[in-house]
């Protein structure tokens, strides 16, 4: 009896598989146990490969590696919990497998014939491509997705597990529903997008776009602009060739170095950005603002929290800037050769004061709503663009070039 499930095996995957469209495929089935499961193992090669390698199936794991042979290698495993019976290899026959060659593309499918085979199957593929193999595409419903060394693009979706991507030649655009996406070095452009997990990157020769619902979003290197999204965590930018814009509603935000404009907003937490050639545009709803190697125009804004902001000399501000807290205090430090025109007001009478390394004019004045505040004005440089500064409850403090420590 097992001999003849066997060969009816064999046979149902030759003719899927081995069609006149498709000559050149060898192939191998087998059922064997595994622990308290029997599996039915698929294994062929493709001597001819095509430049396109797509992989859609409705449940299981995926992993693409490229080798330097010419050849095409995979080996499909299908799990079913339970005996060598038949019962079990009924179970195991609501999940057809096919690999075929259509228009240039070698496709691999797996199918789930019942409602309920997600279930209680599992499955896995693992595929063995060429370096070159120009794009590779994966779909599956339930699992992780894997691509390790493929020289082209790649396209990865799962609506159920992790991505991980190790050293790719193209550029990658990954999805998954629920889990994490952890790439390695990327050769062009990122898009990497989740709805329940965190997001790392290595580096990408190319534009970046991070998007989560729920987690962390970790960007090392990229060469051009990066936009990172994310519902509930932090953002960590550490290098981007071009302008990054990080947001986040619940999380800090972290840039180390950026070549372009820098855009961040979060409702409730810090931002710190380290370099930024093009400016900062910044705003938090709840942390402090730390600022540093700033060599653009400021737009930082909190709801409660501190601010302390650094130009370099080579800054061009080209338009006015702004740096605002409704509770806290605010450092500046300014070069002695940057024109710029400081107005800076303390807009409380409980204390708070202004005190500038620069002379400024400091006077008194009282609003329509009967409250003093304290204002300081005056030009470094011979004056130009205007710095408003403005705090509600706190000091404000103006400096010679220093490093501030943060």
């Amino acid at each position: 009896m097992k001999d003849r499930h066997l060969i009816a095996g064999l046979v149902l995957t030759a003719l899927i598989v081995c069609s006149p469209a498709a000559p050149l495929f060898a192939q191998e089935a087998r059922y064997y146990g595994e622990g308290r499961h029997l599996v039915h193992e698929i294994t062929g090669i493709v001597r001819e490969p095509a430049p396109r390698v797509r992989v859609e199936t409705d449940l299981g794991s995926v992993t693409v590696r490229a080798t330097t042979g010419p050849e095409v290698r995979y080996r499909i495993r299908v799990r079913a919990r339970g005996g060598d019976d038949a019962a079990t290899r009924r179970l195991l026959e609501d999940m057809q497998v096919s690999a075929a060659m259509t228009g240039g593309v070698l496709l691999f499918r797996g199918q789930a014939i019942s409602p309920g085979a997600a279930r209680d199957l599992s499955a896995d593929f693992e595929i063995d491509v060429p370096a070159k193999t120009e794009e590779t595409e994966v779909a599956t419903g339930a699992g992780d997705v894997a691509a390790r060394g493929l020289g082209g693009s790649a396209v990865l979706a799962t609506r159920g597990g992790n991505i991980t991507v190790d050293r790719l030649g193209g550029a990658l655009r990954a999805e998954t529903r629920g889990g994490n996406i952890d790439v390695g070095a990327v050769g062009s452009a990122a898009r990497l997008v989740t709805a329940g997990g965190g997001v790392r990157l290595e580096s990408a020769q190319g534009e970046v776009v991070a998007k989560t619902s729920g987690g962390d979003i970790l960007i090392k290197s990229a060469s051009d602009q990066v936009r990172a999204e994310t519902g509930g965590g932090n953002v960590v930018v550490e290098s981007a060739g071009g302008d990054v814009s990080a947001q986040t509603s619940g999380g800090s935000i972290r840039v180390g170095k950026a070549r372009g404009e820098v855009t961040a907003a979060t409702a409730g937490g810090s931002i710190r950005i380290a370099s930024a050639r093009g400016g900062v545009r910044c705003e938090s709803g709840a942390g402090p603002i730390f600022l540093t190697g700033i060599e653009g125009p400021i737009r930082a804004v909190t709801s409660a929290g501190s601010i302390q902001a650094e130009l370099l000399p080579t800054s061009r501000l080209l338009f006015d800037s702004e740096l605002q807290t409704w509770e806290g205090d605010v450092t500046l430090a300014v070069p002695e050769s940057l024109p710029v025109t400081i107005r800076a007001t303390v807009d409380n009478s409980q204390g708070g004061r202004i005190k500038s390394e620069y002379p400024l004019r400091v006077y008194r004045e009282a609003e329509d709503a009967g409250r003093t505040v304290e204002i300081g004005e005056g030009p470094i440089a011979g004056g130009g663009s205007l710095m408003k500064i403005r705090t509600l409850d706190g000091h404000i403090v103006i400096l010679k070039p220093k490093r501030i420590v943060q």
